[in-house]
């Protein structure tokens, strides 16, 4: 592959890793690329020499995933090396996984500080966040709109589900936040951002990108809740260098093999469990179980727990084979 062509792969993303797969795994005469849109069997792909639709030919492909193209057809699939990943929800449970964008560095979690944060969503979003590979920020968003004191309630909530997490406050009318937002999306990164209708993604997005990529609508005035303005995953170009994927605000956040995401966000109530004296407590009546005593002491909140328990019966019941 001439120079010219490794410079261009490599704004894209492509590393050593990746050349070495694609090495190994391409047919004679395909050609590396980057999704940056799927849209019903095809996709829009980024390559050396620009961009072109390619036929998916019965492949599953992701926004951020790399493949290999040839004649206008996907000839094959480079590894990911992160993936964030959603159950698909149908008739109240999650069927299959949905591959909501792949190889991300950085996710960020967003939630309004004029309606929230919702600890329980957050503490959800970052389940999916940690499992995906790659490293989560909370973004509160909105800050013009609410009071300072409204905003150090909500910093304090979201470092209450979300411990070491970086919490970033922001307002993409003032612009408070947005500097630190660029320095995680630096050069080389691939940042997805996260989080239901009307939290304000699309307004970031068009702040960090410079332009109006995104359309914008309204919140409801009765319940704060907004319109779905972004209907498509796609690869956006950051003016320092990196890539954002932009998402669908997510009415529903179904878990799917997530027990290591489980494990980062419940760090605490697994360490607890850990100092039980039996090793299969059900943290109900059984003597000496440390995760009832911290409960009964006010050092664990008892409605964390009880999301935790929830959470880990939905990933039982969702896993492969239930």
């Amino acid at each position: 592959m001439a120079a010219t062509e490794n410079l261009a792969l490599a704004r894209l993303g492509w590393d050593a890793a990746l050349a070495g797969a694609a090495a190994e795994l391409a047919p004679a005469g395909a050609h590396p690329g980057r999704v940056a849109r799927v849209d019903r069997g095809w996709a829009t792909v980024l390559t050396a020499a620009g961009t072109e639709r390619v036929q998916l030919a019965g492949h599953s492909v992701a926004t951020g995933d790399w493949l290999l193209a040839r004649e206008g057809s996907v000839v094959g699939m480079l590894p990911r090396r992160s993936a964030f990943v959603r159950g698909d929800a149908g008739e109240g449970r999650a069927r299959r996984p949905q591959v909501v964008a792949a190889n991300v560095d950085v996710v960020f979690v967003v939630q309004a500080l004029n309606n929230g944060p919702n600890i329980r969503r957050l503490e959800r979003e970052l389940v999916l966040a940690f499992e995906s590979g790659a490293t989560p920020v909370v973004v509160l968003s909105k800050a013009d709109l609410v009071a300072p004191v409204e905003v150090e309630r909500g910093v304090a909530v979201a470092r209450a589900a979300a411990a070491g997490v970086e919490v970033v406050v922001t307002s993409a009318i003032t612009g408070v936040g947005l500097d630190r937002l660029r320095a995680i999306a630096g050069a080389d990164r691939t940042v997805a951002l996260i989080g239901a209708s009307g939290v304000g993604k699309s307004r970031l997005v068009n702040v960090l990108v410079g332009d109006s990529v995104q359309a914008i609508s309204d919140v409801r005035e009765n319940d704060q809740r907004g319109r779905h303005t972004t209907t498509a995953r796609e690869l956006v170009a950051l003016p320092d260098g990196g890539w954002l994927v932009d998402t669908p605000g997510l009415r529903s956040v179904a878990l799917w093999d997530a027990d290591e995401g489980l494990s980062r966000v419940f760090s605490d109530i697994e360490a607890l469990a850990a100092q039980c004296r039996f090793r299969n407590c059900s943290h109900g009546p059984e003597p000496d179980c440390a995760v009832r005593a911290a409960i009964e002491r006010g050092e664990l909140d008892a409605a964390r727990f009880e999301h935790y328990q929830r959470l880990d019966r939905e990933l039982d019941e969702n896993a492969p084979g239930a």
